[in-house]
């Protein structure tokens, strides 16, 4: 079974969001044993590590220079793009609006685009507007008075 930190920030909502949407076998093997970390950045933002370490997942917010396997940086609206089909990952890293350092280690590259991009795909065909929704108020009560 796969542990996900739950994070404490914008972006590692996001991220977890992200990854805790698909719940197949075939998906929760490639969580698993992975011992990654891969460095996510979206412009305008702060980077987060997101590092898998054998059926556990943690956020780390941190610095651009911290040593990752993988090194993802891109705008938020290149991010979107993806998501909605309006640009394919490989046009996106060509013109330079997706950036990759460790494009080479190919398994990485590979498993992560099945985890990360396969994923936010189906949660653009999905929308769900519900993904930051509070569901205790201050005073201990559902968003519905209850």
């Amino acid at each position: 079974m796969i542990s996900i930190e739950p994070p404490d920030d914008m972006i590692s909502i996001s991220l977890y969001n992200i990854l805790t949407y698909r719940k197949e076998e075939e998906y929760l093997n490639l969580l698993n044993n992975w011992d990654k970390t891969i460095m996510f950045e979206i412009d305008d933002f702060y980077p987060v590590n997101i590092e898998f370490s054998g059926d556990q997942i943690t956020f780390k917010r941190t610095e651009p220079q911290k040593k990752a396997d993988l090194k993802i940086k891109m705008s938020l609206e290149t991010l979107l793009d993806i998501a909605y089909g309006r640009m394919n990952p490989v046009k996106a890293f060509i013109s330079g609006k997706l950036k990759i350092k460790g494009f080479y280690k190919i398994f990485t590259l590979n498993r992560f685009m099945k985890i990360f991009l396969d994923t936010i795909k189906m949660m653009a065909e999905d929308p769900n507007d519900k993904y930051y929704k509070l569901t205790i108020n201050q005073r201990g009560k559902d968003n519905d008075g209850n």
